[in-house]
Protein backbone atom coordinates (compact mmCIF):
# COMPACT_ATOMS: atom_id res chain seq x y z
CA UNK A 1 0.00 0.00 0.00
CA UNK A 2 1.36 3.37 -0.56
CA UNK A 3 0.99 6.48 1.93
CA UNK A 4 -1.94 8.62 0.97
CA UNK A 5 -2.26 12.76 1.14
CA UNK A 6 -0.18 14.29 3.61
CA UNK A 7 -2.41 15.29 6.81
CA UNK A 8 0.29 16.97 9.58
CA UNK A 9 3.75 17.57 9.81
CA UNK A 10 5.45 18.03 12.92
CA UNK A 11 9.14 18.11 14.54
CA UNK A 12 9.77 14.87 14.20
CA UNK A 13 7.63 13.30 11.62
CA UNK A 14 5.03 13.76 8.75
CA UNK A 15 1.46 12.13 9.25
CA UNK A 16 -0.29 10.97 6.21
CA UNK A 17 -3.70 9.10 5.16
CA UNK A 18 -2.87 4.90 5.18
CA UNK A 19 -5.71 3.77 3.61
CA UNK A 20 -9.71 4.43 4.72
CA UNK A 21 -9.26 4.34 8.58
CA UNK A 22 -5.11 4.35 9.25
CA UNK A 23 -2.90 7.35 9.71
CA UNK A 24 1.36 6.62 8.91
CA UNK A 25 3.34 8.74 11.22
CA UNK A 26 6.21 8.78 9.09
CA UNK A 27 9.56 9.42 10.97
CA UNK A 28 12.25 11.70 9.69
CA UNK A 29 15.62 10.32 9.27
CA UNK A 30 17.82 10.24 12.60
CA UNK A 31 15.06 9.76 14.87
CA UNK A 32 16.13 6.41 16.58
CA UNK A 33 14.13 3.72 15.87
CA UNK A 34 13.83 2.78 19.87
CA UNK A 35 12.41 5.91 20.12
CA UNK A 36 9.64 4.87 17.67
CA UNK A 37 9.39 1.41 19.36
CA UNK A 38 9.27 3.58 22.92
CA UNK A 39 6.23 5.76 21.09
CA UNK A 40 4.12 2.67 19.95
CA UNK A 41 4.61 1.04 23.47
CA UNK A 42 3.04 4.13 25.38
CA UNK A 43 0.22 4.53 23.05
CA UNK A 44 -0.89 0.86 23.19
CA UNK A 45 -0.37 1.14 26.88
CA UNK A 46 -2.64 4.56 27.41
CA UNK A 47 -5.48 3.28 24.55
CA UNK A 48 -5.94 -0.08 26.27
CA UNK A 49 -6.29 1.57 29.81
CA UNK A 50 -9.03 3.47 28.23
CA UNK A 51 -8.51 7.08 27.71
CA UNK A 52 -9.35 8.74 24.90
CA UNK A 53 -6.34 8.15 22.77
CA UNK A 54 -5.83 6.74 18.96
CA UNK A 55 -5.38 2.96 18.76
CA UNK A 56 -1.81 2.28 17.80
CA UNK A 57 -1.16 -0.28 15.46
CA UNK A 58 2.45 -2.16 14.15
CA UNK A 59 5.78 -0.46 12.80
CA UNK A 60 6.45 -0.12 9.35
CA UNK A 61 9.19 0.94 6.58
CA UNK A 62 8.18 3.11 3.95
CA UNK A 63 10.31 4.81 1.61
CA UNK A 64 13.30 3.98 3.50
CA UNK A 65 11.93 5.66 6.65
CA UNK A 66 10.36 3.89 9.83
CA UNK A 67 6.78 4.63 10.55
CA UNK A 68 4.07 3.79 13.16
CA UNK A 69 0.51 3.09 11.77
CA UNK A 70 -2.25 4.30 13.82
CA UNK A 71 -5.73 5.14 14.31
CA UNK A 72 -6.90 8.09 11.92
CA UNK A 73 -9.34 10.22 13.82
CA UNK A 74 -10.43 12.93 11.12
CA UNK A 75 -11.22 16.31 11.96
CA UNK A 76 -9.28 19.40 13.27
CA UNK A 77 -7.53 20.39 16.12
CA UNK A 78 -8.62 22.31 19.15
CA UNK A 79 -6.39 24.96 18.70
CA UNK A 80 -8.12 25.27 15.14
CA UNK A 81 -11.26 25.76 16.32
CA UNK A 82 -10.19 28.76 18.44
CA UNK A 83 -9.08 30.45 15.22
CA UNK A 84 -12.58 29.64 14.07
CA UNK A 85 -14.51 30.80 16.38
CA UNK A 86 -12.99 32.78 19.35
CA UNK A 87 -15.48 34.11 20.68
CA UNK A 88 -16.38 30.37 22.68
CA UNK A 89 -13.38 31.07 24.26
CA UNK A 90 -15.20 30.11 27.52
CA UNK A 91 -16.70 26.81 26.05
CA UNK A 92 -13.48 25.41 24.81
CA UNK A 93 -11.34 26.01 28.19
CA UNK A 94 -14.53 23.77 29.90
CA UNK A 95 -14.42 21.05 26.98
CA UNK A 96 -10.87 21.76 27.13
CA UNK A 97 -11.16 20.26 30.97
CA UNK A 98 -13.61 17.96 30.59
CA UNK A 99 -11.30 15.86 28.64
CA UNK A 100 -8.55 16.65 30.67
CA UNK A 101 -10.62 15.01 33.92
CA UNK A 102 -11.65 11.82 31.69
CA UNK A 103 -8.06 10.73 31.17
CA UNK A 104 -7.10 11.09 34.68
CA UNK A 105 -9.91 8.67 35.68
CA UNK A 106 -7.66 6.12 34.62
CA UNK A 107 -4.86 4.86 36.31
CA UNK A 108 -1.94 2.18 35.16
CA UNK A 109 1.45 0.73 36.45
CA UNK A 110 2.94 0.67 33.20
CA UNK A 111 4.47 3.91 32.49
CA UNK A 112 6.86 6.14 33.73
CA UNK A 113 6.32 7.62 37.20
CA UNK A 114 5.54 11.29 36.69
CA UNK A 115 8.45 12.57 39.52
CA UNK A 116 11.10 10.81 38.19
CA UNK A 117 10.38 12.40 34.91
CA UNK A 118 9.91 15.43 36.12
CA UNK A 119 13.94 15.19 38.49
CA UNK A 120 15.06 14.49 35.47
CA UNK A 121 14.27 17.23 33.05
CA UNK A 122 14.85 19.87 36.34
CA UNK A 123 18.55 18.08 36.38
CA UNK A 124 18.57 18.47 32.57
CA UNK A 125 17.36 22.24 33.33
CA UNK A 126 20.64 22.65 35.40
CA UNK A 127 22.58 25.01 32.56
CA UNK A 128 19.41 27.93 33.42
CA UNK A 129 19.08 26.87 36.66
CA UNK A 130 21.82 26.70 38.54
CA UNK A 131 22.25 26.42 42.14
CA UNK A 132 18.11 26.47 42.05
CA UNK A 133 18.51 22.57 41.02
CA UNK A 134 18.76 21.64 44.45
CA UNK A 135 15.76 23.41 46.70
CA UNK A 136 13.90 22.56 43.51
CA UNK A 137 14.05 18.90 43.54
CA UNK A 138 13.22 19.31 47.51
CA UNK A 139 10.07 20.86 46.19
CA UNK A 140 9.48 17.90 44.04
CA UNK A 141 10.34 14.97 46.79
CA UNK A 142 7.29 16.58 49.16
CA UNK A 143 4.82 16.52 46.54
CA UNK A 144 2.07 13.52 46.41
CA UNK A 145 2.47 10.73 44.17
CA UNK A 146 0.14 9.28 42.38
CA UNK A 147 -0.82 6.00 39.83
CA UNK A 148 -3.35 8.23 37.56
CA UNK A 149 -2.94 8.36 33.93
CA UNK A 150 -1.41 12.17 32.82
CA UNK A 151 -0.63 13.25 29.52
CA UNK A 152 2.42 14.84 30.22
CA UNK A 153 1.81 17.80 27.47
CA UNK A 154 -2.04 18.39 26.45
CA UNK A 155 -2.58 21.94 25.00
CA UNK A 156 -4.99 22.82 22.39
CA UNK A 157 -3.11 21.43 19.44
CA UNK A 158 -2.82 17.66 20.54
CA UNK A 159 -6.61 17.55 20.91
CA UNK A 160 -8.60 16.44 17.99
CA UNK A 161 -12.46 16.96 16.94
CA UNK A 162 -14.30 14.37 15.41
CA UNK A 163 -17.94 13.90 15.38
CA UNK A 164 -18.27 15.81 18.50
CA UNK A 165 -15.68 13.51 20.49
CA UNK A 166 -12.09 15.10 21.80
CA UNK A 167 -9.51 12.61 21.25
CA UNK A 168 -5.74 13.40 22.80
CA UNK A 169 -3.03 12.82 20.33
CA UNK A 170 0.93 12.89 20.93
CA UNK A 171 0.91 10.62 24.18
CA UNK A 172 5.14 10.76 24.18
CA UNK A 173 5.74 12.43 27.61
CA UNK A 174 2.96 10.33 29.17
CA UNK A 175 3.13 9.41 33.11
CA UNK A 176 1.73 8.29 36.43
CA UNK A 177 1.21 10.39 39.23
CA UNK A 178 -0.87 13.10 40.60
CA UNK A 179 -3.88 14.92 37.80
CA UNK A 180 -2.76 18.24 39.34
CA UNK A 181 0.69 18.15 38.27
CA UNK A 182 -0.69 17.52 34.44
CA UNK A 183 -3.09 20.54 35.32
CA UNK A 184 -0.69 23.00 36.72
CA UNK A 185 1.98 22.24 33.57
CA UNK A 186 -1.26 22.40 31.06
CA UNK A 187 -1.97 25.91 32.50
CA UNK A 188 1.49 26.96 32.76
CA UNK A 189 1.46 25.97 28.87
CA UNK A 190 -1.74 29.02 28.54
CA UNK A 191 -0.39 31.36 30.82
CA UNK A 192 3.19 31.90 29.24
CA UNK A 193 3.21 34.71 26.92
CA UNK A 194 5.06 32.64 23.98
CA UNK A 195 2.41 30.20 23.98
CA UNK A 196 3.04 27.44 21.94
CA UNK A 197 0.62 26.27 20.02
CA UNK A 198 1.24 26.93 16.23
CA UNK A 199 -0.04 28.39 14.17
CA UNK A 200 -2.21 30.40 16.88
CA UNK A 201 -1.73 33.52 17.53
CA UNK A 202 -3.75 34.87 20.85
CA UNK A 203 -3.82 37.72 23.20
CA UNK A 204 -2.85 37.33 26.59
CA UNK A 205 -6.70 38.10 27.11
CA UNK A 206 -8.01 35.18 25.62
CA UNK A 207 -4.81 33.27 27.40
CA UNK A 208 -6.38 34.27 30.67
CA UNK A 209 -9.76 33.33 30.04
CA UNK A 210 -8.86 30.20 28.45
CA UNK A 211 -6.88 29.17 31.31
CA UNK A 212 -9.94 30.35 34.01
CA UNK A 213 -12.43 28.43 32.16
CA UNK A 214 -10.20 25.28 32.03
CA UNK A 215 -9.11 26.03 36.18
CA UNK A 216 -12.58 25.99 36.93
CA UNK A 217 -13.98 23.38 35.16
CA UNK A 218 -11.63 21.18 36.02
CA UNK A 219 -11.90 21.68 39.61
CA UNK A 220 -15.52 21.74 39.83
CA UNK A 221 -15.88 18.54 38.09
CA UNK A 222 -13.17 16.66 40.13
CA UNK A 223 -13.46 18.62 43.49
CA UNK A 224 -9.86 19.57 43.31
CA UNK A 225 -8.50 23.23 44.43
CA UNK A 226 -6.74 25.65 42.76
CA UNK A 227 -4.27 25.81 46.08
CA UNK A 228 -3.12 22.13 45.10
CA UNK A 229 -2.58 22.37 41.38
CA UNK A 230 -0.15 25.90 42.03
CA UNK A 231 1.89 23.58 44.31
CA UNK A 232 2.63 22.07 41.23
CA UNK A 233 3.58 25.47 38.99
CA UNK A 234 7.51 25.49 40.75
CA UNK A 235 9.01 22.40 39.47
CA UNK A 236 6.11 22.09 36.40
CA UNK A 237 7.94 25.66 35.41
CA UNK A 238 11.43 24.27 36.33
CA UNK A 239 11.11 21.37 34.11
CA UNK A 240 10.23 23.04 31.42
CA UNK A 241 12.92 25.21 30.93
CA UNK A 242 14.62 22.15 29.26
CA UNK A 243 12.33 22.46 26.44
CA UNK A 244 13.86 25.58 25.26
CA UNK A 245 10.15 27.75 23.74
CA UNK A 246 12.17 30.86 22.02
CA UNK A 247 12.13 33.44 24.26
CA UNK A 248 10.44 31.63 27.57
CA UNK A 249 13.28 30.96 29.43
CA UNK A 250 13.50 34.56 31.43
CA UNK A 251 9.72 34.28 32.07
CA UNK A 252 10.15 31.29 33.84
CA UNK A 253 13.37 31.62 35.44
CA UNK A 254 11.27 34.90 37.00
CA UNK A 255 8.58 33.19 37.66
CA UNK A 256 11.12 30.29 39.86
CA UNK A 257 12.71 32.47 41.60
CA UNK A 258 9.77 34.37 42.54
CA UNK A 259 8.28 31.37 43.75
CA UNK A 260 11.56 30.18 45.52
CA UNK A 261 11.84 33.73 47.93
CA UNK A 262 8.60 32.62 48.45
CA UNK A 263 9.31 29.80 50.38
CA UNK A 264 12.26 30.86 52.69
Amino acid sequence: MRKGTLIGKGMTAEVYEWGNRQALKLYYDGIPKEWITYEAEIGQVVHHAGVPAPAVYEQLEVDGRNGLLYERISGQSLSASMISDPERVMHNGEVFARLHASIHRSKTDKLPRQKDRLAQFIEQSASFLGERVHPLLTVLEGLPEGEYICHGDLHPDNVLQSDGQLTAIDWMDANRGDPLCDVARTSMIFLSPFLAMPPISISPAYSHQLNNAYLTEYCRITGASLTDIDRWRLPVAAARLRERVPYEQEWLLAYIDEQLQALK
